[in-house]
């Protein structure tokens, strides 16, 4: 039956004219690649070779047919160590000219051409194989041509396919059964055009270039200036793509191919989605994207290539501020405009740390990896770990950790002890403000807290059980929480209790309001306040940021310049290691069980039993002793009067 139809009249599709739009457009896109790799310095010998061995597998899979093994015979003219990189060339060339997007691209620039509108399934094969022989043809003539000279270029790329027709004595364009068998068959439709340049009267017209990239549906690509608010715009129209359907039940609702966007955003939301991040890894992931969006200027998966890492890379280390789109003025500047802003920045202002530049690679990575999951043609997945600066400090001295006498330097500072006025809180005085700069740092210092649970507290959130009072760490209509194990119940602290933190809780509460610091509220979601029955937002780490500036002058005054940069996390890995270290008389006994301490700080459990069996609200009487061996901080110190 396959036989017989090949031998059928089909439709003519003006193949010859594709082919040579084909040519022109992908022949003009990889001399212009190559001639920025020349001109940028991005060309290495490793990156030279694999040009090489691209020009050959295509011609591979052209001579000897689509297929995903390179034949033994031609994988023999390689050297030995050569071998390999070619098997995986051709693998991936393979997975991308048999993909459902190779071939919806196919079809769409060969509607500008005006083909009939209806194609057989042996036509879009047709033009699929006039694709695939324009990339080879591209590829040998790159190779063997000066880059300088296109013409030249096109006209070696015409006679090098010539010759190949000639030699093969075979059609250019496989019948179904060639192209699904992947190698020659020896049913030929009598039929079929050539496909030899200038035997069309259409191939002497000015042809277009390639079609648009796929694109995910409401995505659309920057086409002014790149800057932080418009690639917002595109990573926000990515976020309404809809969620995939589900399968109907009807049989004619059955999908077998499903083709995909090639932009970044699109990319980045679906394998969000299919990963079930939370929602503070999911910004993270678009926060990464949406600075290698800024840096390179790239927005397709498709166009990323390794020195587009290095690049990113490399900006991130040596010219990106640490502090970056703290205004709407910098939201607005191009990279390059924000990197001539930041020229009067001291040194050490400039270069992220290492462990952000590798978690921003790393989501990179992880997008190109979801991208070719998703059947996207993609270059390749890069290796990072060569990209990412060498940090030479250990996990632990990467924060810096309270110790006990540093912490009690820090409450002595006036802002708790009493200062000279409310606009003035770093100079010694009489008066106290009790506000959410006197309680917010003071609850992460004896609670272990991280800042955004703190800060988002609510007024029913201040609770008691069997006279222990509590704070409830959960979700509400302010800010979210990290993960699943941050929601916890911490005891109260008795200094707390004596320094006035449940009367100023009751306070709040008689003045019918249910935010316990409003003022630590973001200004942006300060209207949320209003609203106790709105569902809560994402897990927010920055929330409560707007005590950054106090708090870093408190610790800058009263511990000579904080020469060991310690910040308010510092607090919590204080609360931490104070807990790890509590020893009995003997010195060995641990006062803490490592169940407490997680249970307190809202880490996981180690192991399944302690993480799974057992009841959802830890017993407050452990964790209340454990609380208690933290060490008072300014109780007995001289007090100025509160206000």
């Amino acid at each position: 039956m396959l036989e017989k139809n090949a031998h059928l009249t089909l439709p003519e599709v003006d193949v010859p004219a594709f082919f040579k739009a084909e040519l022109r457009a992908y022949l003009d896109e990889l001399r212009n690649a190559r001639m920025i790799e020349r001109m940028d310095g991005s060309l290495t010998a490793e990156r030279a070779r694999h040009h090489r061995l691209e020009a050959f597998v295509l011609r591979s899979l052209v001579e000897d047919g689509l297929r995903e093994e390179m034949p033994p015979e031609r994988l023999l003219q390689l050297p030995v160590d050569e071998r390999p990189i070619a098997a995986r060339i051709q693998a991936t060339k393979f997975r991308e000219f048999i993909s459902p997007a190779f071939k919806q691209g196919v079809q769409e620039r060969a509607a500008q051409l005006k083909r009939p509108e209806h194609l057989s399934q042996h036509e879009k094969l047709r033009l699929r194989w006039a694709a695939v022989e324009a990339r080879m043809a591209a590829h040998d003539a790159v190779q063997t041509v000066p880059l300088h000279s296109s013409s030249a270029a096109r006209s070696a790329a015409a006679a090098m396919l010539q010759t190949l027709v000639d030699v093969t004595d075979r059609p250019i364009h496989p019948t179904p059964a060639e192209d699904a068998l992947g190698n020659s068959g020896t049913t030929q439709s009598k039929e079929e055009p050539s496909v030899a340049l200038g035997t069309s009267a259409s191939c002497q017209a000015e042809l277009p270039h390639l079609a648009a990239p796929v694109l995910t549906p409401g995505v659309s690509l920057i086409q002014g200036r790149i800057t932080a608010d418009s690639i917002a715009h595109q990573r926000d129209q990515a976020l309404q793509q809809p969620e995939e359907a589900l399968f109907s039940g009807e049989a004619k609702d059955a999908r077998v191919e499903r083709v995909y966007g090639h932009d970044l955003f699109g990319v980045a939301v679906r394998m969000t989605r299919k990963k079930k991040c939370n929602a503070e890894t999911k910004n993270q992931l678009l926060k990464s994207v949406t600075l290698f969006v800024y840096i390179t200027g790239i927005q397709l998966v498709t166009d990323i290539r390794p020195h587009h890492l290095e690049i990113f890379a490399n900006a991130m280390a040596k010219t990106m501020p640490k502090h970056y789109w703290k205004s709407p003025r910098q939201r607005a500047l191009t990279f390059k405009e924000l990197l001539d802003d930041a020229k009067t920045i001291p040194d050490d202002k400039i270069g992220l740390e290492a462990g952000t530049i590798e978690r921003h690679l790393t989501t990179i990575k992880s997008v190109l990896e979801h991208a070719e999951y998703e059947g996207t043609p993609v270059f390749g997945t890069p290796k990072v770990a060569n990209l990412v600066p060498e940090d030479d400090r250990t996990d632990a001295e990467k924060t810096a950790v309270f110790t006990v006498p540093d912490v009690r330097r820090l409450f002595a500072h006036p802002l708790w002890t009493g200062c000279r006025n409310f606009r003035d809180r770093h100079k010694p005085g009489t008066k106290l403000f009790k506000d959410h700069h006197y309680w917010i740092n003071f609850l992460l210092a004896h609670t272990g807290a991280r800042r955004a649970e703190i800060a988002g507290l609510l007024v029913t959130d201040v609770l008691e059980e069997d006279g222990i009072p509590y704070i409830y760490i959960r979700a509400n209509h302010l800010r979210g929480l990290k993960n699943k194990h941050s929601k916890r119940r911490i005891p109260i602290h008795p200094e707390l209790i004596e320094l006035g933190f449940l009367e100023f809780v009751a306070t709040i509460k008689s003045k019918q309001q249910f935010v316990l610091f409003p003022a630590a509220v973001p200004a942006k979601i300060r209207d949320a306040c209003l609203d106790p029955h709105a569902p809560p937002p994402p897990y927010d780490p920055k929330f409560g940021d707007n005590l950054d500036h106090v708090m870093r002058e408190c610790l800058s005054r009263s511990l000579d310049g904080n020469p060991l940069r310690y910040s308010t996390k510092s607090l919590r890995h204080y609360v931490n290691d104070t807990l790890i270290n509590a020893r009995g008389k003997d010195g060995l006994t641990l006062l803490v069980s490592d169940i407490d301490r997680r249970d307190l700080l809202g880490h996981k459990q180690i192991d399944v039993n302690t993480g799974t069996y057992r009841r959802e609200e830890k017993p407050l009487g452990p964790l209340y002793a454990a609380v208690q061996l933290l060490p008072r901080l300014i109780s007995g110190i001289g007090l100025g009067d509160s206000e």
